[in-house]
């Protein structure tokens, strides 16, 4: 019996199992199983992560953060879509009770102040938003998230077809403080310029620039306080944004924070994606430094490439017209 090991089931997702069996012997007693969780990009940056916040110095961020696959509509929606069968078979099945164990202990270890006890060092700044924003081949994908709207917020919506087509200023928070520090680089008081690029793209025909709220309430009370005061929220916002914001009370799960480097819970994050729902820049906490310039800069060069890319669309359409018309 070889005591070569190979692996026969890999699943390529936020947590990953791999059981390896021996290749001459299907019911060889030495297969066994080794769970192994996927680090993302993000992972590896908190890791560096000093365990002392005093001393901890947000550094750039260097590469790309995000999920491995495009979204999809209907993802993340934190409803189980097993059937009673399925749910019996995990119940007894003692692989995922270990997974499941581990994700329970690395909950119980966080402690409950952490997050607020952070925000008083460098304003809870994860990272300093790159320079230049990342290229498209290496960028990774915004998750889907449901919630409802403004506009229907007795109907959940996908972000996902929200974002499809379109370049969009994400802005995500949980807490009117977070809010706050999404404002600094989003707000018209604050960046007059990409409130221009705003009004001046997003009137035009085609895909336009767009700015989308995600405020992420995983509590069911203060979600319900929210749901209560949306009638002010509307007020605070133009009618043709109602569709843009959503409250998402469950489906953020801790793998999908890690991935995008949200480290700090009660801290805003802004995301630049493209018109493929691809994480193109990010950028934490409070605008510092050129941070503001960096978000501008980032949404222009995108402009280039989407302008740039529907002229090719257009030239290989007529194309193919003109060949089918001459044959």
């Amino acid at each position: 019996m070889s005591p070569s090991l190979q692996p026969l089931l890999i699943i390529p997702r936020s947590f990953q199992i791999n059981q390896y069996i021996c290749s001459s012997c299907i019911r060889c007693p030495q297969r066994q199983w080794k769970p192994r969780r996927a680090v993302s990009t993000a992972a590896q940056i908190l890791k560096d992560e000093d365990p002392k916040p005093q001393d901890f110095t947000p550094k750039p961020l260097s590469r790309p953060i995000g999920v491995l696959y495009p979204p999809q509509p209907g993802e993340n929606s934190g409803i189980d879509p097993r059937s009673w069968r399925e749910r019996r078979d995990d119940l007894f099945d003692y692989n995922k009770h270990l997974v499941r164990r581990k994700e329970l202990t690395k909950q119980a270890a966080k402690p409950y102040f952490r997050d607020w006890s952070r925000t008083q060092y460098h304003k809870g700044k994860t990272f300093i938003s790159p320079a230049r924003i990342f290229r498209a081949d290496k960028s990774l994908y915004f998750p889907n998230m449901v919630g409802s709207t403004l506009a229907s917020p007795s109907t959940p919506s996908n972000t996902t077809s929200v974002l499809q087509d379109r370049i969009s200023v994400i802005s995500v928070y949980s807490g009117r403080w977070a809010e706050r520090q999404t404002q600094s680089f989003t707000d018209e008081k604050h960046n007059p310029e990409l409130a221009a690029l705003l009004q001046q793209e997003g009137t035009q025909d085609g895909p336009p620039l767009q700015k989308v709220e995600i405020n992420v309430e995983l509590d069911w009370m203060k979600a319900l306080i929210v749901r209560t005061f949306m009638g002010g929220i509307r007020k605070q916002r133009k009618e043709e944004d109602w569709a843009r914001y959503f409250l998402v009370r469950r489906g953020v799960t801790e793998e999908t924070r890690e991935a995008m480097g949200m480290a700090n819970s009660k801290v805003g994050y802004v995301y630049l994606v493209d018109w493929l729902c691809r994480i193109r820049w990010a950028g934490s906490a409070d605008a510092e430094g050129s941070e503001k310039e960096g978000l501008v800069a980032g949404v222009q060069r995108l402009l280039e490439g989407w302008r740039k890319e529907r002229e090719e669309g257009n030239k290989g359409t007529a194309q193919k017209s003109v060949l089918k018309a001459g044959g």
